[in-house]
């Protein structure tokens, strides 16, 4: 397995900049082609207004719409000029739109959430349930890319955990050392030891070097723990399963999904 089409959510400023210019770089290591995309919807007019009635609320959805496609032209001109690829661009919700278009790639390369969606750009959550594809995410200022940097597992016996490794497979052969990391409870760390080292079997039998780890929880987050051990091993790239719990309890209760989105500082690649 190799990816062969890489899809990469580009918009207006340095954040996208530098998602593009690691997509490119990706293509070149797997050969593979590259899209571009980029969405916009026109906002709506504040409800009750009483100014925007009649031909003035026309105008006002002209005007939206026009700056929409705006975004979506300008969008594009940045991606031409930073990398060599297909380009589609259109007036619409950037998460349906990732969405919709992502039948045509093996990989999603979106950034963080903004506060420029829903309109303006995609919630990598929103995407990541609904794609059916997988999802890698790029913090703004990435200190290193996945490409020759170790690679930490965030592992737990689940299908979307077992899908993120599978789906990561082609990256992890591209780093470093792939280190499986579980965080248990203490009277399960046999357990643990052993589903690991059957991952960590399955691993080298496509080629990519792995070690397991078994941490205990403490009284930091799981989500911590998982970026402290990726800080420790001085990681490119971070796997897991998304959203193993429903997505409403994570926003609710928070979750590891939730936290890992939010604050890795290296990029994420997700399976749901």
């Amino acid at each position: 397995m190799s990816y062969k089409t890489l899809m990469v959510y580009a918009d207006e400023g340095l954040d996208s900049d530098t998602r593009i210019a690691l997509a490119c770089d990706l293509a070149k290591v797997f050969e593979a082609r590259l899209i571009g995309v980029s969405g916009s919807a026109p906002v709506p007019p504040p409800v009750g207004d009483p100014y925007l009635g009649g031909a003035m609320m026309g105008e006002a959805l002209t005007l939206y719409r026009d700056l929409a496609e705006a975004n979506v032209t300008r969008a594009e001109t940045r991606f031409h000029e930073l990398a060599d690829g297909e380009w589609r661009g259109h007036i619409g919700f950037p998460a349906e739109l990732m969405i919709e278009q992502s039948r045509a790639a093996d990989l999603l390369i979106l950034g963080r959430r903004t506060d420029r969606a829903p309109f303006y750009g995609p919630d990598p959550a929103d995407v990541l349930m609904a794609a059916g594809r997988p999802v890698m995410v790029v913090p703004p200022a990435a200190p290193r890319t996945p490409i020759g940097w170790p690679a930490v597992i965030a592992w737990s016996d689940s299908r979307e955990a077992r899908r993120a490794v599978a789906a990561a497979v082609p990256m992890l052969r591209q780093t470093g050392t792939a280190h499986v990391l579980e965080i248990c409870d203490d009277e399960d760390t046999a357990e643990a030891r052993a589903r690991l080292a059957d991952v960590v079997a399955w691993l080298g039998r496509h080629g990519i070097a792995a070690e397991g780890a078994v941490r205990g929880r403490g009284e930091e987050s799981c989500a911590d723990a998982i970026l402290k051990f990726a800080d420790e091993k001085s990681a490119g790239l971070i796997v897991a399963g998304g959203y193993g719990h429903a997505r409403l309890r994570e926003w609710a209760l928070g979750g590891v999904t939730r936290a890992l989105l939010d604050h890795s500082p290296v990029c994420l690649l997700l399976s749901h």
